[in-house]
Parts: structure tokens; C-alpha cells; sequence
């Protein structure tokens, strides 16, 4: 499995974000992505007062990492439209929840849905 390998942004106005250092690449329900160096993320976007029941960093970084890149890019829209793209970033972040962390299915489906509920206005913005 491929490292991730980040650097901790000191001075970004957020005190969580990390910077890719080397690509991630991934192959996908809809086909291959490579997330870029340079790329910005925060894992796991959870609001700090949840970090204790939904921690932003774990197994579940991976997933998480191509989740953003997926929204922020808007990936596969072109091709399948706003509301399948999305389903399908959500739909392969489940999936690769479940795979890292089989024994927190409550926890993997909790952050599936809440991407599932609150994701549209991120995605549209």
C-alpha cells in the first residue's frame, strides 16, 4: 500500500491541514485517480468538538484523501452528472471506511451519511 506522505502547514489560517508531499493514486469504482502533490487536506473533515467519537486522522485517511480531492474537483461529473459523481465519491469513501475498519461499521456508516446529508452545499460550492 502506498504511504501518505504529508507536511504539516504551519502557517495556514486553518490549524488543521497537511499538504501532500508524494502523489496518492487509487483505482476507483469510476476509474483511476491521482491525487496531486501539493494537494491540501484535513483528512477526516469532522467539527473538533466530535474528534473524540469521529478522530480526523486513522486508518480512514486514504479514504478521506480521495473523498476531498473528489469533491473539491468535482471528478466524474462531466461524465455522470452532479448527483451520481457524488454518490459515487460517497459511496467509494463507505466502501474503503468499511475495508480499513470492518469492526466500526457504526462509525463508517455515521460519516457516510453525514456526507450523504451535508455534502451537497460543499459540493456546489
Amino acid at each position: 500500500m502506498q504511504a501518505i506522505v504529508v507536511e504539516y502547514l504551519e502557517d495556514d489560517p486553518k490549524a488543521d491541514r497537511w499538504r501532500l508531499v508524494q502523489p496518492l493514486t487509487f483505482s476507483t469504482l469510476v476509474g483511476q485517480v491521482v491525487v496531486p502533490v501539493g494537494y491540501k487536506t484535513d483528512f477526516a473533515s469532522v467539527p473538533m468538538i466530535l474528534w473524540g467519537f469521529f478522530p480526523p486522522i486513522g486508518r480512514h485517511c486514504r479514504a478521506c484523501v480521495l473523498h476531498d480531492y473528489w469533491y473539491d474537483n468535482r471528478l466524474f461529473e462531466a461524465e455522470l452528472g452532479e448527483t451520481r459523481a457524488r454518490y459515487l465519491a460517497d459511496r467509494e469513501l463507505y466502501e474503503r471506511l468499511k475495508a480499513v475498519e470492518p469492526r466500526k461499521w457504526l462509525r463508517n456508516w455515521c460519516m457516510y451519511a453525514a456526507c450523504r446529508l451535508f455534502g451537497r452545499s460543499w459540493w456546489r460550492n
